[in-house]
């Protein structure tokens, strides 16, 4: 981060100075007073499950160079000399904070939002661009009033490109975040059933994805998901510049052919351009497109880059493949929607495989009114593609369950939990040499905790010895 001074960010937060240093320098911004570092400024913020006024001591303590708190916090008088200042809400602060320090900064920023990828496409983002020059980006899926400010701030004068995640299950969040990163590219990567619960509707949906577009900077670049019939709806009434990807014909960066190659794909691009994507999921194909198409709205030539993601990793918990005793166990258990869980089911079921293919499938979150029917959808999808085995967690992936019967997968094949703490070794042990079990839940679900069961339980057998 760049330094600011205590007045700018006064002025920035319309905060109210209660003890000073006027020699304070602020060179870096915390909201976490456990890696609080020389010079930072540490934000009290406050939330459901914890409050940082009860830490602003540890953070004077550890080197913070002031603290943000809010109006109701009672100050103590060993805090005199210690830079604080006040603000009606801190996290409000923090987000106008970063909107200022924005406003100082030459780097282009891309603003990713979208249904499902948009973690994926903002790493593959940033690994192209770093061909380019010096990039930051959002930590993990740090997407939120708190993730998108803390990745502005560590945004420098040297980077060319900053790579922001912008998420929502409300209407107006989007609006705030794209008001905070005011971006020079806006992309959505898709528009799918998510977050129904706040968002009420697909239409829902939509219009808070495309609110990205209300803060687009002048002379900014649209990039949108061509084969997704709402961004091709929002695009249509778009009156600036923009450009799309996709398989259509219509897509500036199209995708015009696809082969099958090891465990990933080399795709044609516009006809002429072969790319080789060494990572599974079919479904990747789209964000690695958005990547290229985010690439050329900033003036790049992608013939550049086309080799790039030779040395690409996907981010943790994406299609994740690990041998776990006598199986192998893909963690997709990041997060899931209708969408990603079809994505997941497909991918599984195109899988070569010596032994069976288990799907193992948790609460979809959020879905409000819709849960039922959208779980039940899920059930009948199971029951059409090449599945072997469905374990369900939940009360909401009870209806997968029950779906994927009444559809004609036999009983057998289908077992139902409550909670991930419900399956046993005996369920576990039921699980044959070489069988492939793919994990896929909401983020709430905690799905990766089966595979620490999987752990717990081969780890503890042992081989059965030759006495002859």
């Amino acid at each position: 981060m760049e330094i600011l001074s205590l007045d700018e960010i006064l002025k920035a937060i319309c905060g109210r100075i209660i003890s000073s240093n006027e020699a304070a320098q602020i060179n870096g911004i915390s909201t976490d007073s456990r890696s609080i570092r020389s010079g930072d400024l540490f934000f009290a913020l406050k939330g459901e499950r914890f409050d940082g006024h009860q830490f602003v001591m540890h953070a004077m303590n550890t080197g913070a160079a002031g603290a943000v708190i809010s109006n109701e916090f009672k100050l103590e008088p060993e805090y005199k000399n210690f830079p604080v200042i006040r603000v009606k809400d801190t996290t409000t602060a923090l987000g106008d904070l970063a909107k200022y320090y924005r406003k100082k900064l030459s780097a282009k920023i891309i603003g990713i939002t979208g249904s499902n990828g948009k973690t994926t496409t903002k790493e593959m983002t940033y690994h192209l661009l770093s061909q380019f020059g010096f990039v930051a980006k959002s930590q993990k899926s740090f997407n939120n009033f708190i993730g998108v400010p803390v990745t502005i701030f560590e945004i420098e004068n040297r980077h060319q490109y900053g790579v922001l995640e912008m998420g929502t299950n409300a209407p107006g969040e989007i609006r705030r975040l794209s008001e905070i990163g005011a971006p020079d590219i806006a992309v959505i990567v898709n528009i799918s059933k998510a977050h129904l619960e706040g968002l009420k509707s697909i239409e829902g949906v939509a219009r808070a994805k495309a609110e990205i577009l209300e803060n687009l900077r002048k002379n900014g670049v649209f990039v949108y998901n061509a084969d997704n019939t709402w961004c091709a709806k929002i695009a249509e009434s778009f009156k600036g510049e923009k450009l799309s990807f996709g398989f259509s014909s219509q897509a500036h960066i199209k995708c015009t052919d696809v082969k099958k190659k090891d465990k990933g794909y080399v795709l044609e691009l516009n006809g002429h351009l072969n790319v080789p994507l060494p990572i599974p999921g079919y479904h990747n194909i789209t964000n690695c497109l958005a990547s290229f198409a985010i690439c050329k709205a900033l003036g790049h030539d992608i013939r550049c880059v086309k080799d790039a993601f030779s040395s690409f990793k996907l981010p943790l918990m994406r299609i994740e493949q690990q041998r776990i005793g006598k199986i192998t166990v893909i963690n997709d258990a990041y997060n899931a929607n209708p969408e990603s869980v079809r994505a997941a089911i497909q991918y599984l079921s195109e899988i070569d495989a010596r032994g069976r293919k288990v799907f193992v499938c948790g609460d979809m979150l959020e879905l409000g009114n819709e849960s039922a029917q959208l779980h039940k959808e899920i059930g009948e999808t199971v029951s059409c593609l090449n599945i072997d085995l469905l374990w369900t967690v939940g009360k909401y992936a009870s209806e997968i369950a029950k779906a994927a019967k009444s559809s004609g997968v036999p009983e057998s094949q289908v077992i139902s939990f409550q909670d991930v703490s419900d399956i046993t070794p005996a369920e576990i042990n039921e699980l044959r040499e070489n069988d492939i079990v793919l994990i896929k839940g909401s983020r709430g679900m905690h799905m990766e905790n089966i595979i620490e069961k999987f752990k717990e339980f081969f780890s503890k057998r042992v081989p059965a010895h030759n006495c002859n």
